[in-house]
């Protein structure tokens, strides 16, 4: 029996293209796919990676003031800018039974105003547990670093304000003792000096010691601050004066600061008091 011999049939030329073809799609689909999978993986590791660089703040509030129940306590953002002062709302959250929580992350710590109603309070949000307790008008804030720092110097400061707040009724109740007007000048006047010295000791020393965090900046813009509401200009007293001369070059390169510092520059104002007093001691 003679044995055939099958012979595959030659293939054209259009079939092997094809063939060819569709080796090439499934190549490319498959890195393709590789590839998206690489930027999933990637986007992933991104996101966890930033997710890790923000630590987590949680706020724990109580109030006796019952009123505010049913309102919303508001964490904003401080921002002072050269003409206005901004507030952005960071986080809120509903007060109910005089109960407040919140809770979110942080990348570094901030000066922010705690609102509730016409109320407001300072504090620094950073990472960690903070406790704030309101009663008979009494603010504690505390449980974090800087917040401790905080409200130790405001209860050091408001201390020492109010025996200052209270000398007229000091000189009042002397007139009734009997003193003599001279008597109590020199008294009264002694004591409003020594006050007055060791609050600004007090704020200047506060600002030093934090430099290096957002207290230390947000105290020595209050301070200039108050100084351009008194005298109706951007200026400088003494005492800022001689926080600055102290100051770090991070603290003086900070954009509030250096923006203020400028504006004292460019104030006709100021530089006119400094042209007069150069030409006196001429």
């Amino acid at each position: 029996m003679e044995n055939k011999v099958i012979k595959a049939a030659p293939l054209l030329s259009s079939q092997v293209e094809k063939m060819h073809s569709g080796r090439l799609l499934y190549i490319i689909d498959y890195l393709l796919y590789i590839k998206n999978k690489c930027y999933l993986f990637l986007s992933i590791t991104l996101l966890i990676l930033l997710t890790s660089c923000a630590e987590k703040y949680v706020i724990e509030g109580n109030t006796s003031q019952f009123i505010q129940d049913g309102t919303v306590a508001y964490i904003k953002q401080f921002e002072p800018s050269a003409n206005d002062v901004n507030f952005r709302s960071i986080d809120s959250c509903e007060i109910l039974h005089g109960k407040f929580d919140m809770s979110g992350t942080v990348d570094s710590s901030m000066m922010v105003l705690l609102y509730m109603g016409s109320d407001n309070f300072p504090m620094i949000l950073e990472p960690g547990r903070v406790s704030v307790s309101i009663a008979n008008n009494v603010v504690k804030i505390e449980g974090t670093p800087l917040n401790d720092r905080l409200y130790a110097f405001l209860c050091q400061r408001d201390s020492l304000q109010l025996i200052y707040d209270d000398l007229p009724n000091r000189e009042s109740l002397m007139y009734l003792d009997g003193y003599s007007q001279e008597e109590i000048m020199q008294e009264l006047s002694a004591e409003e000096l020594r006050l007055h010295a060791e609050l600004d000791n007090i704020e200047t020393r506060f600002v030093i010691d934090n430099f290096d965090n957002p207290l230390g900046i947000t105290w020595f813009l209050r301070l200039c601050y108050e100084a351009q509401a008194w005298y109706g200009f951007p200026t400088t007293t003494p005492q800022i004066d001689e926080i600055y001369s102290q100051a770090p070059r991070q603290f003086k390169e900070n954009k509030l600061v250096s923006a203020y510092m400028k504006q004292v520059e460019m104030s006709p104002l100021d530089n006119h008091d400094n042209d007069d007093e150069n030409k006196i001691e001429n």
